[in-house]
């Protein structure tokens, strides 16, 4: 009975969440964050996102019933994702594979670099909602 209680208060404290949210260069809603920026070195830089499409299927296919996903990828010196950590776990290691497989496939960017300018290994880290997913897939 308690739980049914706070269920209202947790949905709109998470609704209410002051989380630095923003646009990414495709126009997807995320909250981002890429290594760099207090060492006065240049992020790694989003270029773009086109995987709504497969990571709704993968999703579907594997039950991942969830509002959102969270994820850090690791991104080599020339741009390359070279690996994935889901903030979230899963109780079953290949849905977080299948997962961390589309989105290092669907996800494009510039490398970091460093006070010199010369590219260098970075990390991404975002959030995708899965309702914005759908909204752009209508």
């Amino acid at each position: 009975m308690n739980r049914l209680a706070m269920l209202p208060a947790a949905v709109l404290a998470l609704a209410l969440s002051p989380a630095a949210l923003a646009k990414d260069d495709a126009g997807e809603m995320v909250q981002h964050s890429a290594s760099g920026e207090a060492t006065g070195e240049a992020p790694v830089r989003l270029v773009s996102w086109d995987g709504d499409f497969e990571l709704m299927k993968t999703s579907r296919r594997m039950r991942v019933w969830r509002s959102h996903l969270a994820y850090r990828l690791t991104v080599d010196a020339e741009g390359n994702v070279t690996g994935c950590e889901l903030t979230e776990s899963f109780r079953l290691k290949h849905v977080t594979d299948s997962l961390c497989d589309v989105l290092s496939e669907h996800h494009h960017f510039e490398p970091a670099q460093n006070a010199a300018g010369e590219p260098v290994e970075g990390s991404y880290s975002s959030r995708i909602a899965y309702a914005d997913v759908r909204d752009r897939l209508e």
